[in-house]
């Protein structure tokens, strides 16, 4: 299993089990227990969490059915969370908003804890960038809760440049990761300085929707048409699926980048790591990417 290092020392690997749609797989107890047993025999070590997922329920069945079960798979695993959502009707609001006060940040990685059955998680994110957000609160909360060990690392999520800059510049401590939507449905993040910013860091990127949501496979818009076709070419030259391919094409870049997994189905996520192995020359990476954006380069 390949492995890609956040931060000075922690060791994820390059594909990431996402939990976020634990609730709706129906997953539960036993099941999910073989299942995560099963990921950790794959050497699939980390699984990615938010207090959000599943309407605040997803750490919660995953805590209950793993580690409150089996507490000693603890030191097998490495758990991501995210803070910094608010869903509607939790504090009697009206709307969704972000909310990345000191308040709130320490008060969500507590829940978290408690729901996952753990005294700590391995990388801790803001989950997006809050338009309100006094930076140097938010700094200070998260290194407030490295120093309590309760997050050992810290990054952001979907934050641009200039953001991760403003809430680096409050801090002592260095950002471990962006994680940002990538996928060869969605190739934005590839030109706005997203990776050039995670160059200049030296940090990988973690990739949520690596796959586009699945509209590669049956969506009828051109730019769905046009992928389906380029990728399924290039996949039946490999011998492979077309989501080995999705995967692949995100695993070559230089930058590092460890994808996130969208689904609990584990012939799925065997296809995620088989994409680890194949290696993407230039004309397929290039032509996967005139598909996406309906132009090859001038």
């Amino acid at each position: 299993m390949k492995q890609i290092v956040f931060g000075d020392s922690l060791k994820l690997p390059q594909t990431i089990v996402g939990c976020m749609r634990l609730k709706d797989s129906g997953m539960r107890g036993k099941e999910l227990l073989r299942f995560v047993e099963e990921c950790l025999d794959l050497e699939l070590t980390a699984f990615d969490h938010a207090p959000v997922y599943g309407g605040y329920e997803c750490e919660k069945i995953f805590g209950e059915a793993v580690l409150k079960k089996r507490p000693e798979l603890r030191r097998k695993m490495q758990l991501v969370t995210k803070a910094g959502i608010v869903l509607p009707g939790i504090e009697n609001n009206q709307v969704i908003y972000y909310n990345s006060s000191k308040k709130e940040i320490i008060k969500e990685v507590d829940n978290s804890l408690k729901k996952l059955g753990t005294e700590y998680v391995d990388l801790l994110l803001v989950h997006r960038p809050d338009p309100l957000a006094d930076p140097a609160e938010t700094a200070d909360a998260l290194e407030q809760l490295v120093r309590s060990g309760k997050a050992l690392h810290v990054g952001v999520s979907n934050f641009t440049p200039s953001q991760i800059s403003m809430l680096q510049s409050y801090m002592s401590i260095s950002l471990a990761t962006n994680q940002v939507e990538l996928s060869v449905k969605n190739v934005e993040n590839f030109f706005n300085g997203i990776l050039d910013d995670a160059f200049i860091r030296r940090i990988p990127l973690m990739a949520w929707s690596p796959l586009g949501g699945g509209s590669v496979f049956t969506g009828m818009d051109e730019q769905s048409v046009r992928l389906r076709n380029v990728v399924g070419q290039i996949a039946k030259e490999h011998g492979t699926t077309m989501d080995a391919i999705m995967y692949a094409w995100l695993y070559v870049h230089p930058v590092r980048i460890a994808a996130i997994t969208g689904t609990m189905n584990m012939s799925r996520i065997k296809t995620a790591v088989e994409g680890q192995s194949i290696v993407l020359s230039y004309d397929e990476w290039y032509r996967i990417l005139a598909a996406s954006r309906g132009f090859h380069v001038p």
